[in-house]
């Protein structure tokens, strides 16, 4: 059965800084956050952070515990609501990265796409998991060492500002061209930047 949002979910997520806690939390999940320290991270108002921690919490999107005087929160682990959250882009911070990212790379005239594929493309990934891209790049503008070490900076630049990590493929537009192998598996796999586009 398809995981479906509820109106009064919708209705959370379209106030304000409740997208931003939701991604934060996800893109951290396996940390515990004080209200404070989600502000922070979410770059939200603490007291809007405070009152969206009380609707997650009410629609079951966020474990909240107390420790000392402190309310400690994280991300659920319910399969089920995660799968329903995927239903709003807005909240995957892997898809946040992979946009990111590929954005980054656009920046190179060697780059000719960024496609994502794994886990991510199929929708089925969970909070914490890896962003498989496949970067195709003009093998007669850039080596695949000069391509491989770019797109690794780029990576390491993600991950220190999203706490995502990329997983960068590099394939050139020579072997993109080829009929079988793995030009054949990516073709069929989600452009998330093109420049022919």
């Amino acid at each position: 059965m398809k995981p479906r949002l509820s109106q009064d979910v919708l209705a959370i997520l379209a106030r304000r800084g409740r997208i931003d806690v939701v991604r934060t939390l996800k893109s951290f999940p396996d940390t515990d956050f004080s209200i404070n320290e989600l502000a922070r991270a979410a770059g939200v108002p603490v007291m809007t952070t405070w009152r969206a921690v009380n609707e997650l919490k009410g629609a079951k999107i966020v474990k909240v515990r107390k420790v000392g005087n402190v309310r400690s929160v994280r991300i659920t682990t319910d399969a089920s609501t995660l799968r329903m959250l995927r239903l709003v882009e807005e909240t995957d911070p892997q898809k946040a990265a992979a946009r990111s990212f590929a954005n980054m790379v656009s920046r190179n005239d060697w780059a000719m796409e960024c496609r994502l594929f794994g886990s991510i493309s199929r929708g089925e990934h969970i909070p914490g998991e890896e962003v498989d891209i496949a970067i195709v790049y003009d093998d007669g503008l850039a080596s695949e060492e000069e391509a491989k070490a770019t797109v690794a900076r780029i990576s390491e630049r993600v991950l220190n500002e999203t706490n995502v990590t990329v997983v960068p493929l590099c394939i050139s537009t020579k072997e993109m061209s080829r009929k079988g192998g793995l030009a054949a598996e990516l073709r069929d796999k989600e452009t998330i930047w093109s420049r022919r586009l």
